[in-house]
């Protein structure tokens, strides 16, 4: 009976795991913005599927909790496939489900998707469930310390850890304007990390901002802090209500009263025609500004997005591969501030 337990689980992941790792799923992911979340969804399953074989050859079908675990291990793969092939279906059928609130509605799903198979792989840790995983999640502790260690190292001796590096003090407000003189750039994304946390980056970031030659090439800007989880209606309409050159307490209650579609619909009105400057503030994961990013079109009119963050390897991220890495300011002999940009961004810098 056990060992058909296990059998059946094994069967239904391999299922889940052979169409989440399927060209279709791939490519629909792609399409929808949520590559991030299938890759992490994937890698989960195949871990499950490996801890499944090691309760098979060690024989621990007949541990009570793990044949529990082993339940829920083929549940969740039933949702993942499921979940994955209704995307699709939707998708064919109906072009239209692209649009903004539907692929908000999607990265919504597939959160939630990946808290459920998160949950379902990080019980077998946490219970050490079966033989050999709690090793490898003492392996992965032990060695993550570490790893930051050396990511620290490298951000402070940043000359290796990016593609230019500037000596000199740079401009923030230098740097925006004269990243956007070109019209035909895409959306680029600046994001500002210090060696101390969030010490001087808000009052930084702020000044540019406010900045009178910045606030006349960017008609259209706001400041938020993204809410956890990340909420897209509330982001939207944080938006809308910034972008209105007068927010008043009428217009925050009119916001309050409009549809998610009426949100939409004058969100677009601002951002497919108009240069705008968003500021994400104390961004925690290149996930969100994944998601952020979603909102916004590429007009190629030189819009901008500033994030401040509190780690070294989210800013690296935002930047691209190819990016520099800019000293700001320097706050003391081993406290400093940069911001890191795609080389693009800098070309006539």
């Amino acid at each position: 009976m056990e060992a058909t337990a296990l059998s059946v689980g094994k069967s239904v992941l391999n299922g889940a795991l052979s169409y989440a790792k399927s060209a279709v799923a791939e490519e629909l992911a792609l399409q929808l913005g949520v590559g991030r979340d299938q890759a992490f969804i994937t890698g989960e399953l195949e871990m499950m599927q490996s801890f499944l074989m090691s309760a098979h050859d060690e024989g621990d079908g007949d541990n009570m909790v793990v044949k529990t675990w082993v339940k829920q291990v083929r549940d969740v793969a039933y949702i993942v496939e499921d979940c994955l092939q209704d995307f699709a279906v939707r998708v064919n059928r109906q072009p239209w489900w692209r649009t903004l609130i539907h692929r908000h509605e999607v990265a919504n799903q597939m959160k939630e998707l990946r808290a459920k198979v998160d949950d379902v792989s990080q019980r077998n840790i946490r219970y050490q469930l079966i033989k050999g995983s709690s090793d490898a999640a003492s392996s992965s502790s032990s060695k993550q310390p570490a790893a930051d260690r050396s990511a620290a190292a490298s951000m402070v001796s940043i000359h290796g850890a990016s593609k230019q590096h500037n000596q000199s003090n740079v401009d923030l407000t230098q740097l925006l304007m004269v990243s956007c003189n070109n019209d035909d750039l895409g959306l680029g994304v600046i994001a500002v990390w210090g060696t101390s946390a969030d010490l001087g980056q808000t009052s930084i970031i702020r000044a540019v901002y406010e900045d009178p030659d910045v606030t006349t090439k960017f008609t259209c800007r706001a400041w938020v802090r993204l809410t956890h989880p990340f909420n897209p209606k509330d982001f939207i309409q944080s938006l809308v209500e910034q972008f209105h050159h007068t927010t008043t307490a009428a217009v925050m209650l009119e916001m309050d009263q409009k549809t998610p579609q009426q949100l939409a619909r004058e969100f677009d009105g601002y951002v497919n025609k108009k240069r705008y400057l968003i500021v994400i503030n104390d961004l925690s994961t290149i996930e969100e500004l994944d998601r952020v990013k979603m909102c916004f079109p590429n007009n190629n009119m030189g819009c901008r997005i500033i994030v401040s963050t509190p780690q070294a390897e989210v800013a690296t991220l935002c930047a691209g591969q190819e990016y520099n890495a800019s000293k700001l300011k320097q706050l003391s002999a081993h406290q400093y501030i940069y911001a890191f940009h795609n080389m693009a961004l800098s070309m006539k810098h």
